[in-house]
């Protein structure tokens, strides 16, 4: 560092703002519109923080898309509500595989995820992800594995 310059001070937790994100979701500005066993839908609103360089959807932001409607089914199917009481049992993606058919830069992106198969320690989820027109922008498969105990 040039001399006479001082690094910036980096925040402490005390001082981080009291609504920061406190997970992907959050960050990226993620909400659930639907969830149930039998299947939820995510909606991602499109902005210039989950752009790409040629100013559409961020690939990873899509996949995280699907990835937490996936994820949040297999934990309707796990957990009774959802809602986590025993992590060991948390249902990790342990196979991701994406078809990226197109791509947008207007609106929200909406995944909707679906279970297409529930074993006693693995589920699988196919998940679409549309833009607000209904064209498909991807389709995505997770394979979840189930540690712990048998899927609920």
């Amino acid at each position: 560092m040039p001399d006479g310059q001082q690094a910036a001070a980096q925040p402490t937790s005390e001082q981080a703002p009291a609504q920061a994100p406190h997970n992907l979701m959050e960050t990226l500005g993620c909400r659930m519109l639907e969830a149930d066993a039998e299947h939820v839908i995510s909606e991602l609103p499109f902005s210039a923080a989950i752009a790409q360089l040629t100013g559409l959807f961020h690939t990873g932001a899509l996949l995280a898309l699907a990835d937490s409607a996936a994820t949040q089914l297999c934990m309707q199917n796990v957990y009774a509500g959802g809602v986590i009481d025993d992590p060991a049992r948390f249902p990790l993606a342990i196979q991701l595989s994406a078809n990226l058919v197109r791509n947008t830069n207007q609106g929200s992106a909406i995944a909707e995820a679906r279970l297409r198969h529930r074993g006693r320690t693995m589920l699988v989820v196919e998940t679409s992800v549309r833009d607000a027109q209904g064209r498909t922008l991807a389709i995505v498969t997770t394979t979840h594995l189930v540690l712990g105990g048998a899927v609920g």
